[in-house]
């Protein structure tokens, strides 16, 4: 065996981007990197013959690379809980996804043999582990409570016994008649013929371990760490790490190992939102982490800086508007935890590029071909009288199809007030602008409001080019 902190202080080569890492001989050929995602990854797989893999989302959203086929996904299913991991098929033509109730789901060659999801467990399920002749399969809860379906035997488990730190991951040892559990200390537990070759679990950590794979003689297995520290036993070659190099904003969640033993991926998610309340003013790492994690689900912000300012507390708001929350624009608890499980907002419309305007929930909606580019905080017609020129009228913004057919590029003095960079949609003058204040409510004399900076923005980038549609409802 390596020593585990040599194995960390060596430089590490290996290809990628910032959600796969690659060491050794396994080979990258993509990832969902840069892309917007309805849910965050949270587990992969390699293919057999380790020149491919699968990537799943919470939602069982499947996105698969190199000599990975696509059998079906659960994306479009409403789940009772969400995918917490997937397994391939020994043959490579399936796969099982498996949920944190235990509900397994099979694909391609992957076949059911039973569920825990209409149990009561004790801990809740975080992965499994396929038998040698894929006619069964293990589960794992955080406990260290083991499963056994189809012609996976039980050969022991942990659920008796007081951990000092919670089951991460397992792993098979290759003539399924045996596994290896790790704990977030790297703890190692061995069952059958899992044979025990070294563990962390008297090592300091600088961050815990979320998974194990083991090599294809059984006599050996990798664990990884949260920022990508690869501690190798065995017969498990080390090859790299990503220490170092994990950004800010992800930690890393599983390794997948080849069976070959000749190298290994590293999986990159974003960091869950486990913040104290955060409001205007407040900077820092987890206001970061905040923003990135709005953006990524279109909500409109100037940057991902650091900085709680008026376009992170304007996304906050949109966000808890289109949640039906209290419209603070303070990151509480509350709307920590429906940020953590949210998707990006649905459109109305379903073909065209379209602002939509949500007066119900005092948004507006980027679309494109029914999908949700952007959202924006808006503050339309409050519904309330005022006089002008000796007539009384009613703060109301106009409800139906329009296009933007006149703009000014910069202040206009309108007949109730002045306008920054406003795009009229309306002969009678109701338009999209700029303006100081955008409240939380209908406040506006009937325009759709969007904070100076946002409207600034929308010029800049040619969001709203003239004969845009724009389809306002509630």
């Amino acid at each position: 065996m390596v020593p585990a902190s040599t194995n960390v202080a060596r430089a590490a080569t290996s290809a990628g981007d910032d959600t796969v890492f690659t060491f050794g001989s396994a080979g990258f050929y993509g990832s969902t990197a840069g892309k917007p995602l309805a849910q965050p990854l949270v587990g992969m797989a390699n293919t057999p013959d380790g020149k491919g893999y699968w990537l799943v989302a919470s939602d069982g959203g499947i996105f698969s690379y190199g000599s990975a086929h696509f059998y079906g996904s659960t994306g479009a299913i409403r789940l009772n809980q969400p995918i917490v991991g997937m397994n391939a098929a020994p043959d490579g033509k399936g796969y099982w996804l498996v949920a944190r109730d235990g509900g397994v789901f099979t694909f391609g060659s992957a076949h059911f043999y039973g569920s825990t999801g209409a149990m009561r467990l004790n801990q809740p399920i975080i992965g499994m582990a396929p038998a040698s002749d894929g006619k069964g399969y293990w589960l794992v809860a955080s406990d260290g409570g083991i499963f056994s379906f189809g012609s996976a035997k039980f050969h022991g488990s942990t659920g008796a016994i007081r951990l000092n730190a919670p089951v991460m991951g397992m792993a098979a040892a290759p003539d399924g008649k045996g596994y290896w559990l790790v704990a977030s200390d790297g703890g190692i537990f061995s069952f059958g013929s899992a044979k025990f070759r070294g563990s962390t679990g008297a090592i300091h950590l600088n961050k815990p371990v979320v998974g194990m794979a083991a090599t294809g003689t059984g006599a050996g297995y990798w664990l990884a760490a949260e920022d990508g520290g690869v501690f190798t036993f065995g017969d498990a070659k080390f090859q790299g790490s990503a220490a170092g190099r994990v950004p800010f904003s992800r930690r890393v969640s599983q390794i997948a190992g080849l069976k070959n033993g000749t190298g290994y991926r590293l999986l990159a998610i974003p960091l869950p939102l486990n913040t104290p309340v955060l409001a205007e003013g407040a900077s820092g790492v987890a206001v970061t982490q905040l923003q990135v994690r709005l953006i990524q689900l279109g909500y409109w912000i100037d940057a991902a800086n650091g900085s709680y300012g008026l376009t992170t507390t304007q996304a906050v708001t949109a966000f808890q508007k289109l949640h039906n929350m209290p419209r603070t624009g303070v990151f509480d608890l509350a709307t920590q935890g429906v940020l953590n499980s949210a998707s990006r907002p649905s459109a109305r419309s379903t073909s065209g590029y379209v602002m939509e305007v949500d007066k119900t929930h005092q948004v507006i909606l980027v679309t494109s071909n029914g999908a949700v580019q952007w959202v924006i905080n808006t503050s339309t017609g409050g519904g309330y009288q005022y006089t002008f020129g000796g007539q009384t009228f009613t703060a109301t913004t106009p409800e139906g199809h329009f296009n933007i057919w006149y703009q000014v590029d910069g202040l206009q003095m309108g007949r109730l007030g002045a306008l920054w960079r406003p795009k009229y949609f309306t002969h009678d003058g109701v338009a999209f602008h700029g303006y100081p204040h955008v409240p939380s409510y209908p406040a506006s004399h009937g325009c759709v409001r969007m904070t100076n900076a946002a409207i600034d923005w929308v010029w800049n980038n040619n969001i709203m080019p003239m004969g845009t549609a724009v389809w306002v409802y509630s």
